[in-house]
């Protein structure tokens, strides 16, 4: 593609910068007010194009790019006669960044596919940090020729890694968000042992560090003094690898009991 206008819609936390770094790229970006006004304002001064709702951002784009919550979220902006999806040109590209079901992008991609539009799953790794500095890692499940085309307005947002057909982009990301949230649950584990047992946790981690049970988790992550429970989207994202699995028969008790046993509820679905 050349001259690509990327609607994007989800300017939070991820998504403002990821937007901004689009722009600064030299791209040219459209996108609506989806849950307050002042990215939209912050990101004007730099050259971002508002316009009314998600059907109008459609019609704008040649690629459309949605950093939302959850299925619910992208059905509002992408589905149905007001959504982005039936506003947009044949030949364009839906790209949803998103961290949602593997089933939900592959049926995604079969409606798309009517209206001639293509579909990417495109979830990303390297939190805030990496959306600022555009070193996010792209998941992308989708067609080699679809990402090649939308490799310019891809790069400037982090690297391409290509794990295969729609969906496999979700699978890659519910995968690595499993091992991570895991992880991080066996840390405080053993932490609370640890600290029982009378040993610092500061020299704990020092020699962990230094030995096999080390990971990136214990290398980068902050740990609370004391065990934490698991809200938001750790557990929204424990719940679609579940389900994921179950899509397929494969079982995932070790994921099902950190679920069980240290996921707070409180806050309803997520």
């Amino acid at each position: 593609m050349t001259s690509t206008t990327v609607g994007f819609i989800g300017l939070g936390a991820m998504g403002e910068p990821m937007a901004a770094n689009l722009l600064a790229a030299g791209v040219d970006v459209v996108s609506c007010a989806h849950r307050n006004r002042e990215p939209i304002e912050r990101l004007a001064v730099r050259g971002l194009r508002e316009v009314a709702d998600p059907a109008a951002v459609g019609a704008a784009a040649d690629v459309v790019m949605t950093v939302v919550w959850d299925e619910a979220q992208n059905d509002r902006v992408l589905r149905g006669p007001h959504g982005a999806i039936a506003a947009m040109r044949p030949e364009g590209v839906v790209i949803v960044m998103s961290t949602v079901s593997p089933t939900y992008c592959k049926q995604l991609d079969v409606e798309a596919a009517e209206l001639g539009i293509s579909v990417l799953d495109c979830p990303v790794s390297g939190m805030v940090k990496g959306a600022i500095d555009g070193t996010l890692t792209l998941m992308i499940g989708g067609s080699a020729e679809d990402i090649e085309r939308c490799r310019p307005v891809l790069e400037p947002m982090g690297t391409i890694s290509h794990c295969g057909p729609v969906g496999t982009g979700q699978v890659m990301k519910l995968g690595n968000n499993a091992m991570a949230i895991g992880t991080f649950g066996l840390i405080m584990e053993v932490r609370e042992m640890v600290a029982a047992q009378g040993m610092s946790l500061d020299t704990f981690m020092e020699f962990l560090n230094q030995s096999t049970g080390r990971s990136f988790v214990s290398e980068t992550w902050p740990m609370p003094q004391e065990r934490i429970t698991f809200t938001g989207m750790p557990v929204k994202d424990m719940r679609r690898c579940l389900a994921a699995a179950n899509d397929v028969g494969a079982a995932m008790p070790m994921l099902a009991r950190l679920l069980e046993t240290g996921a707070d509820d409180d806050e309803g679905p997520v």
